[in-house]
């Protein structure tokens, strides 16, 4: 009985037999390694891409904002003088208000330009024809537009 008490305590495995450790082999560490590698590269790279959209998404939201908000403000301008407007451009972190009020650091990326162009609508089922302004009014950044609105106002009546 004693000696079943020794062979019992003495045999890790449970099997009667010798011992066997097992570790890893230096190529199995290597290809957990590359493959743990591989796979923080590509969280990685997922995390950078979702921030990069991200920022885009914000810009064009404010650039749209950015391009109501000066089309609003052009709308309060008399007739004549929202045609001297035509060809202005606000560069990139420079934009104001008509009344030379700088806008907020949120929009340090983005300009917008105005162009205000003459123009005569035909209506050829009426014979009706109206003149009047087209106005475009666009939000970019350094590498495109991100935003471009465009309205008509009739010439007022005299």
């Amino acid at each position: 009985m004693m000696n079943q008490r020794m062979n019992i305590a003495g045999d890790p495995t449970g099997r009667g037999g010798r011992a066997t450790r097992r570790a890893f082999s230096l190529i199995e560490a290597l290809v957990a390694s590359t493959l743990l590698g591989m796979i923080v590269l590509a969280v990685i790279s997922a995390v950078t891409s979702a921030q990069s959209l991200s920022f885009e998404g914000q810009k064009q939201i404010l650039a749209a904002m950015a391009a109501d908000d000066y089309m609003t403000e052009l709308m309060t301008l008399d007739y004549e003088d929202r045609a001297l407007l035509n060809g202005s451009e606000q560069p990139v972190g420079e934009m104001e208000t008509l009344d030379a009020a700088p806008y907020p650091d949120t929009v340090w990326a983005l300009g917008r330009r105005v162009g205000v162009t003459e123009v005569t609508i035909v209506e050829p089922g009426l014979g009706i024809e109206v003149t009047g302004q087209r106005v475009v009014v666009e939000a970019f950044d350094e590498f495109r537009a991100l935003a471009t609105l465009e309205t008509f106002v009739p010439e007022p009546a005299l």
